[in-house]
């Protein structure tokens, strides 16, 4: 949910231009719009669910030169992180970010770029650790079992045990 919120965030702010950020000259706003309309098509796309084909838009603008080539990096990589994507890539998310920041460090969207490597890094990290601990839950509950069947086993011992003394005692 955290992740769906800041790509509400962040698509807010590079579609709209970035125009509700305070500090930002009048004469920087024209320029981040004209950038962001080869895009307006993908981003339809995308609001409408259809990832695959908004990928594969942003995918032909980069390839064309027909976008910015920070914006439409920035964009396969939120494509990819899109939480309601069904074939979403973390991996292939956190590389296109990665290129973002690596190639165009001067560019506005590289610090929101920046953003992303932390939070998909982060989530990266926390899936490795709950795999571990299922990994380690399972194997908990391997040993149970055997510890459960030992114990079993040595109450049917005991049992016999305890049958054979009292018939001794009988007889």
């Amino acid at each position: 949910m955290k992740i769906y919120c800041r790509f509400v965030i962040l698509v807010g702010f590079v579609f709209s231009g970035c125009s509700s950020m305070s500090g930002r000259s009048d004469a920087l706003i024209p320029q981040v719009e004209k950038r962001s309309v080869p895009f307006e098509h993908a981003q339809a796309l995308l609001s409408q669910g259809q990832y695959d084909a908004a990928f594969n838009e942003t995918k032909g603008i980069l390839q064309e030169g027909s976008g910015a080539p920070d914006v439409a990096l920035f964009n396969l990589g939120m494509i990819s992180a899109h939480s309601a994507n069904p074939k979403k890539n973390y991996t292939r998310a956190l590389s296109y970010f990665r290129t973002v920041v690596k190639e165009y460090p001067q560019s506005q969207i590289s610090e929101p770029a920046k953003t992303w490597i932390q939070v998909l890094e982060e989530y990266q990290k926390m899936s490795e650790e709950k795999r571990l601990l299922i990994r380690e839950r399972e194997s908990l509950v391997q040993e149970k079992e055997k510890l459960k069947y030992a114990n079993d086993k040595s109450r049917q011992v005991d049992v016999e045990i305890e049958k054979r003394r009292r018939e001794t005692f009988r007889k």
